[in-house]
């Protein structure tokens, strides 16, 4: 069985990132309420507002866990209460793409299946990339999307 799920690194990441924008938005919040002068205080704590919904919203609602076994492949949204189990004859393409950076290669690996959407995983921002790649690449080798 492959669990290919967020890295421990890059929970911890967002986590400490959504905290700094959030007291730095409660901090200029208590701000404006204490002295609404300013119009800068009020274009920053928007913009610190908008950064938290988008860090919470990347932190909770894209947190997935993806296991493979005996040909089916189980997707799982903890924080949307969604699962869904596809088998592997069922994914209608899927594609692999690499960019390449200054010190790394970043590798996203995307799963379209026929009937519920698609999921994709990236090698830096979850764990066991490479051994889904492998099965992927193993059980639906004519079904890869070429660039």
């Amino acid at each position: 069985m492959i669990v290919s799920r967020p890295k421990r690194n890059t929970i911890f990441a967002l986590g400490v990132s959504t905290l700094i924008c959030g007291f730095g938005s409660l901090y200029f919040m208590r701000q404006v309420l204490a002295e609404p002068d300013g119009v800068w205080r009020y274009i920053v704590l928007g913009i610190l507002l908008l950064c938290t919904s988008i860090l919470i919203y990347k932190l909770l609602f894209n947190y997935k866990v993806i296991k493979i076994s005996h040909d089916l492949v189980h997707i799982y949204y903890p924080f949307r209460f969604f699962k869904t189990v596809q088998p592997i004859k069922d994914l209608g393409a899927w594609q692999e793409t690499i960019i390449e950076t200054n010190k790394t290669e970043f590798r996203e690996l995307k799963l379209v299946f026929m009937n519920k959407g698609f999921v994709k995983i990236t090698n830096q921002e979850n764990s066991d990339y490479d051994k889904v790649y492998k099965y992927v690449k193993k059980k639906a080798p004519k079904k890869e999307v070429k660039e």
